[in-house]
């Protein structure tokens, strides 16, 4: 009998290179060291915490093993065999905290890599109660590859009854959670279900699956006049505001100083989970296609893994709450490397002030 192999050994890297040289063609220089090394012990089943800068490339850690096992699936003949299990209708669970995330991700599989994949949102599942198809039930088949879905979803009865289902566990290759630095930041606060996550995933998966969590940002331990020289340069912008009120007198102020020569709706757009799916997207795609769309306003939501790779300045209206939070809205822009992009942070004078007394009491303390 041939002996067994990992994914982690030589020869399983070897392979997992040629897999993906093979099915995404695109990436001329394959995988990036930190994906190199982390993939394979997801594909062996181990437990990943995956710290990676924005635009590094952290969702390949749930794309590509859904195309190893369907490769090696479909073409046994061609591989060796291995310690783990090889899923005929892979499928993996990427936990996200926000609707438009969740979407992104799934356009992104699909446009990038043919992932049939489902965001597991309210207004999707709506949509396919209307078409009369069980979602639910498609989910435990395995119909589809990946599924996003939030902390509040997973402790429904119906998520219940899929992680029940014979063949989603046998067929369960891992689960995810993205942007896991909300997990703390927004389970303290107002979605405690995400600290829940973890009982979820060790009391309803296989104890045998990877677990892993994905993050840009993780740190050890427990004036609006100022705005028009900047956006004067004509330079695709996204402003981070803390609230939906201040992010539409933001817009109001900007849409009353903005040249009248073209439709200042194009221009100038709002994100926020208040808006429609619908409109969320329609935003992403201008940024992406139209010149004429330049300055989105955006509430948290768009600060956790929305992409739009044409964005070359990030300006906050107020320092955020958590260093976190902070290095996830300059991590919107700049996604290309070549890019000049800039962060820029107005601060009110009280803020100024703490900070000043805060490092004049470190220099007191170090007797400097």
């Amino acid at each position: 009998m041939a002996a067994t192999i990992t994914f982690s050994s030589n020869e399983g890297r070897s392979l997992l290179k040629t897999i993906v040289s093979k099915l995404v063609p695109q990436w001329s220089t394959g995988l990036r060291e930190f994906q190199a090394e982390t993939i394979p012990l997801i594909l062996d089943n181990q437990d990943v915490f995956a710290i990676a800068a924005t635009g590094d490339g952290k969702s390949a850690l749930f794309s590509v093993p859904i195309l190893v096992h369907q490769e090696i699936a479909k073409n046994p003949d061609l591989y060796p065999k291995f310690q783990v299990p090889i899923c005929q209708e892979p499928i993996g669970i990427v936990v996200t905290p926000t609707k438009g995330l969740a979407n992104n991700i799934v356009k992104e599989l699909e446009y990038q890599f043919g992932i049939a994949a489902f965001a597991y949102t309210r207004e999707n599942v709506a949509g396919k109660i209307r078409d009369r198809v069980d979602i639910d039930k498609e989910i435990a088949d395995c119909r589809y590859r990946i599924v996003c879905v939030d902390p509040e979803h997973l402790r429904k009865l119906s998520w219940i009854k899929i992680s029940d289902s014979p063949t989603f566990r046998s067929n369960l290759i891992f689960g995810c959670a993205e942007e896991a630095h909300v997990i703390d930041e927004w389970g303290m606060n107002f979605r405690p279900l995400f600290r829940q996550i973890g009982a979820f995933v060790r009391s309803r998966l296989p104890s045998t699956k990877s677990v892993f969590a994905i993050t840009a940002t993780i740190i050890p331990g427990a004036p609006q006049d100022s705005l028009l020289p900047f956006l004067n340069q004509r330079r695709r912008t996204i402003i981070h505001v803390r609230t939906i009120d201040l992010g539409y007198r933001v817009f109001l102020y900007l849409f009353r100083n903005a040249p009248q020569i073209y439709n200042r709706h194009y221009r100038i757009r709002m994100y926020s989970a208040l808006a429609p799916d619908t409109y969320n997207q329609r935003t992403i795609d201008l940024l992406q296609t139209d010149p004429r769309c330049q300055i989105v306003i955006a509430t948290k939501a768009f600060s956790l893994g929305i992409h739009a790779s044409t964005l070359q300045d990030s300006i906050c209206i107020g320092t955020p709450d958590t260093q976190c939070e902070l290095d996830q809205c300059g991590g919107r822009v700049g996604r290309v490397r070549d890019m000049n992009a800039r962060r820029i942070i107005f601060t009110t004078a009280k803020e100024l002030q703490s900070a000043q007394k805060r490092i004049e009491g470190m220099f007191l303390y170090l007797n400097l």
